[in-house]
């Protein structure tokens, strides 16, 4: 099976979002302070982030079971 075109959906979304937290802590640190808001925004995003790393060291372990 190519499995390559879903490594590079993954990485172009990482690269992406990579960006976006850089673009985030500059204007946190340039802007504006975080808020209670923000906090909680980014533990969920934080809590998210934990699971997909989970899910993605889990494919290590699946065993084929095709025909």
């Amino acid at each position: 099976m190519n499995t390559i075109h879903y490594y590079s959906q993954l990485i172009r979304n990482l690269s992406s979002m990579t960006s976006v937290l850089g673009s985030m802590a500059y204007d946190f640190k340039n802007t504006a302070e975080i808020t209670p808001l923000d906090e909680q925004l980014i533990d969920g995003l934080v809590a998210t982030a934990s699971a997909m790393i989970t899910e993605a060291q889990a494919l290590k372990g699946i065993t084929f079971e095709g025909p």
